[in-house]
């Protein structure tokens, strides 16, 4: 996903195993900025994957590790 002004560009990569990401940005004049997060699940994953409505619940076994990146690249500033 990317962010583009005027003549300024972020872009976000996210791994893989990230299945989701939460984009904000905050309303009113003092707090300009947006912020990109990184989920490895959707909101409120683990309560709807015990439902069985979320499918794609990730888990790691005992022992185990879980390894991922994003990048981030901005330009034009």
């Amino acid at each position: 996903m990317w962010l583009q002004g005027k003549s300024e560009k972020v872009v976000v990569q996210f791994g893989a195993n990230y299945k989701a990401a939460v984009v904000w940005f905050p309303a009113g004049p003092t707090q300009n900025f947006i912020s990109f997060e990184p989920m490895a699940g959707i909101t409120d994953g683990m309560n709807l994957a015990q439902k069985g409505i979320y499918k794609e619940q990730q888990s790691i076994a005992p022992g185990g590790t879980w390894q991922e990146s994003f990048r981030i690249t901005p330009s034009g500033f």
